[in-house]
């Protein structure tokens, strides 16, 4: 089974970063006024000519029996875990930096009426 986002693939996507940043880096090349965007276009297109030269996966896949698997645990898990963390470090920070800092009061030397 395959995820598609508006009938397409995974893989142009894929191939659309790869080419958006090849064009990115060209562009700042020609303003920085280097040859690595020309480096930078060839990478990218021994990278498609790769990537479309792979195999695909089969249209229809095998029939296997039907156990429920969340395949995507194993990520999910890692990714509650650094949510968590950084909720954790976001809220110790902002007791200690934010709520225990120290305001000393000043004197008013003048009152405006």
């Amino acid at each position: 089974m395959t995820n598609h986002t508006f009938g397409l693939g995974l893989g142009l996507f894929v191939l659309l970063i790869i080419w958006v940043l090849a064009g990115l880096v060209f562009l700042v090349s020609l303003r920085i006024e280097q040859r690595i965007g020309a480096v930078a276009l060839a990478v990218a297109a021994i990278i498609t000519i790769v990537l479309v030269s792979v195999p695909r996966a089969p249209e229809h896949p095998v029939p296997h029996e039907n156990k429920p698997y969340d395949h995507f645990f194993i990520w999910r898990l890692i990714t509650t875990i650094l949510l968590g963390a950084s909720a954790v470090v976001a809220i110790v920070s902002y007791f200690k930096l934010g709520l225990m800092e120290v305001a000393r009061p000043q004197r008013i030397k003048n009152w405006v009426f």
